[in-house]
């Protein structure tokens, strides 16, 4: 009976000192510099292709709920993102949502009868969706059946698509640029685009950096490869403009002509780059006889480029 007993003590104290699935309170404290009153939500997942299972945590202070992203390693856990809301969230959920290239992003839902959508990646993505602007009832995801695989995200009547820099509007008969690689590195720099969508000829896709000024292109921006199908603007230059006429370029803009796009084919840009973040990215393109615009229309993740016209936008 007694050596019963002591094996149950033994038990008890290895159980008690095994490490938890997940991280604790005080490691989330001292990672995120946030006091933790409760922990919400607790998931593993893996969230870019690293074979790494992140960790994703919500939790609450008095008067905020914070989401935290972390990745372990042998010596504990790395945080990758601490987002912190501006108020504590009423009834949160989080779900995963593919976009390709074996990533995802996390998705979380709040509030109480209309809900909103609140997206984000390890690093630092975010794109919010309020409930005033969909239709909750019919809030779903399809996937995809291509490679690389992603996900639809329906809501309402409504189809959003990930393009590597926002969730936009998306039909399926149009083409689809993907934002595949935006690598700031110098001479080493590199954008790299794919088509996701359908077939198109004589596409022209135009990239912008709307916080680059004339002062600043020669430190900031330049072609380093001459390629006959592909042209610098420099800000001041007289360009056409949505609706007519021409318009002086705010800021540098680089023009890609391609003869036919067809279906996951890549446009790979060598440039120099310091500093840049923020991208403008639309394309001109004929299908079935007809001359289109991608995007085609105002919504989430689209603003209107230096020359009128809706793009998507990376920040």
């Amino acid at each position: 009976m007694k050596r019963l007993m002591a094996t149950t003590v033994l038990l008890l104290i290895a159980a008690s000192c095994r490490k938890s699935p997940h991280p604790t309170r005080s490691e989330l404290e001292k990672l995120t510099g946030t006091p933790v009153e409760t922990i919400l939500i607790q998931k593993k997942y893996q969230l870019d292709s690293s074979l790494s299972l992140e960790e994703i945590t919500l939790f609450e202070t008095a008067q905020k709920t914070h989401l935290a992203v972390l990745t372990p390693g042998d010596k504990g856990y790395t945080l990758l993102r601490h987002h912190a809301f501006s108020s504590v969230l009423a009834e949160p959920k989080i779900f995963f949502i593919a976009t390709g290239n074996k990533k995802s992003h996390i998705l979380l839902t709040y509030g109480t009868g209309k809900k909103s959508l609140a997206l984000f990646d390890p690093a630092d993505f975010m794109q919010v969706f309020e409930g005033d602007s969909f239709d909750t009832m019919s809030v779903k995801m399809t996937k995809i059946e291509e490679k690389p695989n992603d996900e639809i995200l329906n809501l309402g009547q409504v189809a959003y698509r990930f393009n590597g820099m926002q969730w936009l509007p998306w039909q399926a008969d149009e083409i689809w640029p993907f934002l595949e690689q935006f690598e700031v590195a110098g001479d080493q720099s590199v954008i790299e685009i794919s088509n996701r969508g359908q077939f198109g000829t004589r596409a022209l896709v135009t990239l912008a950096f709307p916080e680059i000024k004339a002062a600043d292109l020669a430190t900031r921006l330049k072609l380093t490869k001459e390629i006959a199908t592909v042209n610098l603007y420099r800000p001041g230059a007289s360009v056409h403009k949505n609706g007519g006429g021409n318009i002086a370029l705010p800021h540098p803009l680089i023009e890609i002509r391609k003869d036919s796009w067809s279906k996951n084919a890549r446009i790979r840009l060598p440039l120099f780059m310091a500093n840049v973040r923020e991208l403008t990215l639309r394309a001109v393109y004929s299908q079935r006889g007809q001359n289109l615009n991608w995007p085609s229309a105002a919504g989430p993740g689209i603003v209107k480029d230096g020359q009128g016209y809706f793009a998507a936008y990376r920040k």
